[in-house]
């Protein structure tokens, strides 16, 4: 979690008016991919980070991410569906999403 963070202030400033937030995904305990959010309007930690797998997730790999994946749609999609149809089975989420909009509905759809 703490590379997520890292990653996350790499965004720090131009992602408005979305939060800034990071990712990595993590095999056997090293990380293989991770992602952050580098503007608003471009895929987010989460997506970034999946689409360096190019679909090589395999049982046991987690995504840790600092903020609960979005599941609404807006300018990118929901981050919830990319999450699914990786096969991920295992999400460590850093703090719930204080928008009023989302908090629950990401990990909700996850299977919290």
């Amino acid at each position: 979690m703490k590379q997520a963070l890292r990653l996350a202030g790499k965004g720090l400033g131009r992602t408005s008016p979305n939060p800034a937030v990071g990712a990595v995904i993590v095999r056997n305990g090293d990380i293989i991919a991770s992602g952050y959010h580098r503007r608003a309007g471009l895929p987010h930690a989460e997506v970034e980070a999946l689409g360096k797998m190019k679909g090589d997730i395999r049982p046991g790999d987690t995504l840790y991410v600092t903020l609960e994946p979005c599941n609404h749609h807006g300018r990118t999609p929901p981050c919830t569906d990319a999450i699914v149809k990786s096969g991920l089975q295992r999400v460590v989420i850093g703090m719930p999403d204080p928008n009023p909009r989302v908090p629950g509905g990401g990990s909700d759809y996850l299977g919290d």
